[in-house]
């Protein structure tokens, strides 16, 4: 039997936690824990490390229902993140204080719904790693060095939905150590088209570089994609609500819609029903190092009209009394007939 606690004891929630409870009670827990805030705390060490493996498990769906199947066994079964062209942090790294060496916690790409340590530990951590902020760029920091090695560093690059979805040029500022001493740095980075939200681009020997001429560190950047005003991003599709009159979802209607390259027309037939959705193949996001790429999906949203007049509402009446029962309704009033009949 595994020594190990139950995850959900070590993150201090229940076995019905949702996931932004999990990241709550994480977030309080790390930075009560973080060894910065700990010096030379052996016990806080290790409660830190448990906390990254509790959250790296259940903060991953996948990996949730198979601990909450299996339990700690889950763990032998080779359950790891999905592999991209982002590489992940390396363990052993950092020594204490930094965040080398997580054991399980992996910082490789994320799976479905996975929150990303790093955007956490920014959040959290960013004036104090290592005892003093690191000035030059959104999140940048000190990742931990060893004797041998420069300290990596992170830098949080924000990009535009459109520029997730088409690849962009960037270019990036930060402060570094080189020979001992802070330089500003100012580099390239080319995001390529279909990264998603959290995952990083690591670039070698763009880190700290220590006095002694050592391997120098890497730079790390990590992607935050901004929100947009309409479209959502579910893996490589995007969802749109589409908003239509009362009118035009019974006779029909022709639409323009934006997309992520332009725009497009989408015809909705007469008597569309809400939340119908519609498929435009090959709208969203491509795959990153790989053929093939998600759909823009649209669904109706029929705005039913409130600020009606009396006159408006008997004319409506006097209309529908015309008509055939819809066939949802029908089907529905047959259902319910059935099932009170079968009561008595």
């Amino acid at each position: 039997m595994s020594s190990k606690r139950d995850y959900y004891d070590v993150l201090a929630v229940t076995r019905a936690a949702t996931p932004d409870e999990l990241k709550k009670s994480f977030r309080k827990l790390a930075m009560q824990y973080h060894p910065d805030k700990n010096p030379g705390d052996k016990k806080a060490e290790e409660r830190f490390k448990e906390l990254n493996e509790a959250y790296e498990t259940l903060s991953d769906p996948q990996k949730r229902q198979a601990y909450d199947q299996f339990g700690h066994a889950a763990s032998q079964a080779g359950f790891r993140p999905g592999q991209n062209p982002f590489e992940g942090f390396a363990r052993g790294a950092g020594g204490p204080g930094g965040f080398g060496g997580f054991g399980n916690a992996g910082f490789g790409g994320q799976g479905p719904g996975q929150e990303n340590y790093q955007d956490i530990f920014g959040d959290i951590f960013g004036d104090f790693f290592q005892g003093r902020a690191r000035p030059g760029g959104p999140g940048s920091g000190p990742r931990g060095a060893s004797r041998n090695r420069g300290a990596d560093l992170r830098y949080t690059l924000n990009i535009s939905f459109e520029e997730a979805a088409a690849g962009a040029e960037k270019t990036i500022s930060f402060i570094r150590q080189r020979a001992g001493k802070e330089e500003t740095a100012k580099l390239a980075v080319t995001v390529p088209a279909g990264v998603k939200a959290g995952q990083r681009l690591k670039l070698r020997g763009e880190g700290d570089a220590p006095a002694s001429g050592a391997n120098t560190g890497d730079l790390y950047v990590i992607i935050n994609i901004q929100d947009h005003a309409l479209f959502k991003r579910v893996e490589n599709d995007v969802h749109m609500d589409l908003p239509l009159s009362f009118l035009d979802a019974v006779t029909g209607t022709t639409a323009d819609i934006p997309t992520l390259t332009g725009k497009a027309s989408l015809k909705i037939p007469a008597g569309t029903p809400s939340g119908q959705i519609f498929r435009l193949k090959g709208k969203g996001f491509s795959s990153v190092g790989a053929a093939g790429g998600g759909d823009m999906l649209v669904r109706i949203v029929i705005d039913v009209p409130r600020d009606l007049t009396d006159e408006q509402r008997e004319q409506l009446k006097k209309f529908s009394a015309n008509l055939k029962p819809s066939p949802l309704v029908q089907a529905y009033k047959e259902k319910v007939d059935r099932i009170l009949r079968s009561k008595k």
